[in-house]
């Protein structure tokens, strides 16, 4: 049966008249509060989702916290898992009852996008960040209000969303998706950029700045898919640290009160490191990320930073040492490459917990920097 362009394949009411529970944003700084919202009218390209799981991200709260769009009202959550319940009638990739991972969305048709590099859409900032589809319309509200949706076209902090279909990764039945839920994003993120970016070298040193979950993404790529030799994990978290080592960082350095720069040489017989990650945003650390650099070598910045924060550059140096300074955004991956995260071994990244236990900003972010593991919480079973 096909209505005003959306195909529901699923006997029964439409999955958007469904009741939705989610967690809204009404001021920033203010705590997560459970809403009953509604759920709009679905486009073609659109599926509606029942969540199954989301992972939490550092993110998520920046937007909760006023630091990165868009403003409240919103439903936040970009690292969703859950049961394709509707589809629209020009999606021709996905049913109803399909398990999907929900990665980032765009717009499918820039130039970026046409050369298989969703992550640089042109008009990707405002797809994620907007709070609105392309057009200003949005996929919820609570009564007569419009609520900022869909984030990162998915919106995953609710029971049910409308998704935008290209953001959606089908997977076999037999995934668990609460554990595979924060795929889409962070693991993403500092797998993809060592992969994709960095691609170190046989008898190369790779040096990952910040090893909470994107970190730790980045050190078990490092080891798992590349000849890296030394795999240098820097944070200063002493149990985030012995995780890494953990999953194979051959050197860890915890530079709280240290000079990094001469700790790093001194680990690689003064020559600095061939490829570098920093997970962290923070300006001073990046600088000391591009210090420690080998001559030729290559570093990346995944950690956003705030608006209007820059990074001091002396350019007479940076001629003589041929340092190459990138930005990676989602790792530069395409959303099907996270099937590739299913060799990365779960048990030591996930930390499930109650939302409602840590709906307060202060709680959840005290969550995200203790745990070198990736926060994800349930949603549904």
């Amino acid at each position: 049966m096909q209505t005003s362009g959306i195909m529901n394949k699923s006997p029964g009411p439409s999955a958007s008249s469904k009741p939705v529970t989610a967690l809204v944003i009404t001021s920033h700084n203010g705590p997560f509060e459970q809403r009953q919202v509604q759920l709009k009218d679905m486009r073609p390209d659109e599926i509606i989702v029942r969540m199954v799981a989301t992972g939490v991200c550092h993110t998520d709260v920046g937007s909760a916290m006023g630091k990165l769009p868009p403003s409240p009202p919103a439903v936040l959550g970009h690292e969703g898992a859950g049961i394709v319940e509707e589809v629209g009638a020009d999606v021709n990739h996905l049913a109803p009852g399909d398990h999907v991972l929900l990665s980032i969305t765009s717009c499918g048709a820039c130039r970026p996008c046409l050369r298989g590099l969703p992550s640089y859409c042109r008009v990707g900032p405002r797809l994620l960040f907007g709070g609105a589809r392309a057009d200003g319309s949005h996929t919820m509200s609570m009564g007569d209000v419009d609520i900022a949706s869909p984030y990162f076209g998915q919106s995953s902090f609710a029971s049910r969303s409308i998704v935008t279909a290209n953001c959606a990764v089908k997977l076999d039945k037999d995934v668990p998706l609460d554990v595979l839920c924060p795929l889409g994003c962070g693991l993403q993120t500092g797998a993809g950029t060592v992969l994709n970016d960095l691609k170190p070298s046989v008898g190369e040193s790779i040096a990952v700045f910040g090893v909470g979950s994107v970190g730790l993404a980045a050190v078990m790529a490092a080891v798992r898919f590349t000849p890296a030799t030394q795999i240098i994990a820097i944070d200063i978290n002493e149990s985030r640290l012995q995780l890494a080592a953990e999953l194979g960082a051959t050197v860890t350095i915890n530079s709280s009160g240290k000079d990094v720069v001469e700790l790093i040489k001194a680990a690689t017989a003064g020559e600095g490191v061939d490829r570098a990650l920093d997970a962290t945003g923070n300006t001073a650390v990046i600088e000391a990320m591009i210090a420690s650099a080998a001559n030729n070598g290559i570093v990346a910045t995944v950690g956003a930073a705030p608006a209007g924060k820059f990074v001091n550059i002396e350019p007479a140096e940076w001629i003589g040492r041929n340092v190459s300074y990138v930005g990676s955004c989602e790792g530069s991956a395409h959303p099907q490459t996270v099937r590739m995260t299913q060799y990365f071994p779960s048990d030591p990244l996930f930390y499930f917990i109650s939302f409602l236990a840590h709906m307060n900003l202060g709680s959840l972010f005290l969550l995200l920097w203790n745990f070198g593991s990736k926060v994800a919480f349930r949603l549904s079973a």
